[in-house]
């Protein structure tokens, strides 16, 4: 008597009515009990693509087949089996050597029969095709859905879908450990001293507030929904926190098994998608750190808050950066700052530079101070320069038009060439550097127009730009003390140089904005 085992299964792309499990079963078994076959067991797989043949109900067959407990495998039709036309036949092969034959009970195909090899091809190559398809419409489908108005496909930390209006709406049992994170990361920690510090005070990972299973191949250690530095960096980076939803990040071919990135300016944006957690001024300042931070990769101490100048201060001499160092005098603690290369090799190398910490800030502060002057006196001119420009207002608008005639007349010569140059072909390329010089003269011309029609635009732009960094700077400065974010939004780097007496000469490099103080734009000239 042949000993059957069954293998059904169904994939949500397809007919639920038609190719349910319990239909399926129920062909296998009518046909074994006609045929006389004994069932030895059985096996299936729901919700999975037959492109993948990492499925458990397959794994299970595998092992009977190992154990040399069957003889046939009964099958709806092959497409269950698989839809990868080469994974398929290096299946069905694996089981022809280990004696065990296939069988699909609608189609009346068997795998030991040499004449219906090719319509086993025939099926693979339709069933292939009929995947790829399916999948190209599902993904067509989905991408529209992430176009036009967003998709939710998954929620991080934080948030639910409310079942009922079908909205995304802040879960304030979880949305205070995001909240947590940027504090601490606003606040000088690390990635992996938060994670450290979330697993200290026993609070779980996302995986456990939402009731992932994780995967097999991980340590049992990860069972305990710790938190790694890896998934700290995954709140910080996501923009749902701040009410914006981004579609089509990145493309996944599971029959492939290939991952592609998209680019940032293909990706979809939905801004007030829903409710934000964290505020744009804390988000922003996390994105800075964490760019920043990527580039001078500063150290902290176990479980410690980053150096207030930790990875910005460099040694003009050497080159080397600075180690913090936390000292006690008197019982009073301080934090000053070493060459490292002193530090580490000795006084031959390199000298000490030590500066510390409080000597720091207040630089920085009259540096600030220093800088916001120079930013409002620079305004007041840009203020002037637009004042000055009303004034010749008039002579500007009579260039202009003066230039728009001469285009207007050179456009008309540059037609009369033309015209020329079809009755006199032998002369054609003289009237060809004719025409160009022409269009060269227009060329410089339209960007004179240009330049005394955007000049009082450009200084307005600039004056504007420059009230808002002075504004910047004075809700800085009115803190009191410039805050650690702050402080490395301003400054780019410090450069220490000892000299010989081992007085410190101390040069800032801020920032972007902060280091553009000097803007000059060139007054155009008017033809007189």
């Amino acid at each position: 008597m042949m000993r059957a085992w069954f293998y059904y299964r169904l994939s949500r792309d397809e007919d639920e009515e038609m190719n349910s499990l319990q239909n399926q079963r129920q062909i296998l078994v009518d046909y074994a009990e006609q045929n006389g076959y004994e069932i030895i067991g059985e096996s299936f797989d729901d919700n999975v693509s037959g492109m993948t043949f990492n499925r458990k109900g397959l794994g299970e067959l595998e092992i009977a087949v190992d154990e040399g407990k069957i003889d046939v495998v009964l099958v709806k039709d092959l497409s269950r089996l698989g839809r990868h036309r080469t994974q398929t036949e290096l299946f069905i092969d694996h089981l022809r050597q280990n004696n065990v034959r296939v069988y699909s009970v609608t189609e009346g195909i068997d795998s030991t029969n040499e004449n219906d090899d090719l319509m086993i091809g025939f099926k693979q190559i339709f069933n292939d095709f009929y995947a790829k398809d399916i999948s190209k419409k599902v993904k067509a489908g989905m991408q529209q859905k992430q176009k036009s108005k967003g998709l939710v496909l998954t929620l991080p930390l934080g948030y639910y879908l409310d079942r009922n209006t079908n909205e995304v709406k802040i879960d304030e049992d979880t949305a205070w450990i995001v909240r947590e994170v940027f504090r601490l990361y606003v606040d000088g920690y690390g990635l992996t001293t938060i994670a450290k510090k979330m697993n200290a005070d026993g609070i779980r990972s996302p995986d456990y507030y939402f009731n992932r299973k994780l995967a097999d191949w991980k340590p049992d250690i990860s069972k305990k929904y710790l938190w790694v530095q890896t998934a700290v960096k995954r709140i910080l980076t996501n923009e749902l926190y701040i009410g914006t939803m981004v579609n089509h990040k990145t493309v996944t071919s599971k029959i492939y098994k290939t991952k592609t990135f998209i680019p940032q300016e293909e990706q979809y944006r939905h801004e007030n998608f829903c409710e934000p957690i964290i505020d744009e001024t804390t988000w922003k300042q996390a994105q800075f750190l964490l760019e920043q931070r990527s580039k001078i990769n500063p150290r902290s101490q176990n479980g410690r808050k980053l150096h207030r100048y930790a990875g910005l201060i460099k040694c003009a001499d050497c080159g080397s950066g600075f180690t913090a160092r936390t000292r006690k005098w008197r019982g009073n603690e301080y934090v000053d700052y070493t060459c490292n290369s002193c530090h580490r090799y000795g006084k031959e190398y390199c000298t000490p530079h030590t500066v510390r910490e409080n000597q720091l800030d207040e630089l920085v502060e009259n540096e600030v101070k220093s800088l916001r002057d120079n930013i409002l006196e620079e305004s007041d001119k840009y203020g002037k320069i637009v004042k000055d420009w009303l004034r010749k207002k008039p002579l500007y608008e009579q260039q202009i038009q003066t230039n728009t005639d001469k285009i207007l007349s050179l456009k008309q010569q540059i037609e009369d060439l033309i015209i020329e140059r079809i009755g006199d072909r032998e002369h054609a390329s003289i009237y060809n550097n004719m025409i160009a010089k022409r269009e060269e003269e227009i060329a410089a011309l339209e960007k004179k127009i240009v330049e005394l029609r955007e000049y009082d635009k450009v200084c307005k732009q600039r004056k504007e730009h420059l009230k808002n960094t002075t504004q910047i700077l004075d809700e800085i400065l009115s803190e009191g003390k410039i805050s650690d974010v702050n402080l490395r939004m301003l400054v780019n780097k410090i450069l220490i140089h000892q000299n010989e007496d081992k007085s410190l000469d101390i040069k800032f490099e801020m920032n972007g904005d902060f280091n553009d103080s000097n803007f000059i734009y060139t007054e155009p000239e008017i033809e007189v």
